[in-house]
């Protein structure tokens, strides 16, 4: 009895509703870079990358914010985490589609690095924008 208490708890909702927002902002940023691979060339595409991913990691850490309002503590803490997960699996995919596809890495070291800078900064301020939002609500 004690075993379904624990799968039905909080606890495993609040990391469902994590990955959600984690694989929301994931999958958002790589249906915009095909979308704009397929109407642009591959390397004007890379010039809007960054703000690919910083719109989708904002998205994130607003998602998360809304829906695990008052069940989390440190909102930033949370967000920020979720913006660097996005980011990192992000990029990690960005970096084995181009292997696949074109044969080498388009993303390099120095744009890797600034994409999960980015994706932190936009996932903070999601998160900001959501707290501000709902407390004037």
């Amino acid at each position: 009895m004690e075993m379904i208490q624990f799968f039905s708890s909080d606890k495993r909702n609040l990391a469902g509703q994590f990955t959600y927002a984690v694989f929301t902002g994931v999958c958002g940023t790589l249906i915009l870079v095909v979308f704009l691979n397929a109407i642009l060339n591959v390397f004007l595409m890379m010039k809007f990358v960054p703000f690919i991913v910083a719109f989708n990691t904002a998205m994130t850490g607003y998602s998360l914010i809304d829906k695990c309002r008052e069940r989390i503590r440190r909102n930033h803490v949370w967000a920020l985490s979720a913006g660097l997960l996005t980011a990192v699996v992000t990029v990690g995919l960005l970096i084995t589609f181009s292997f696949y596809f074109l044969g080498e890495n388009l993303l390099g070291l120095k744009l890797s690095v600034f994409l999960i800078i980015i994706g932190a900064v936009g996932s903070e301020l999601g998160a900001l924008l959501a707290a501000k939002y709902f407390k004037i609500k």
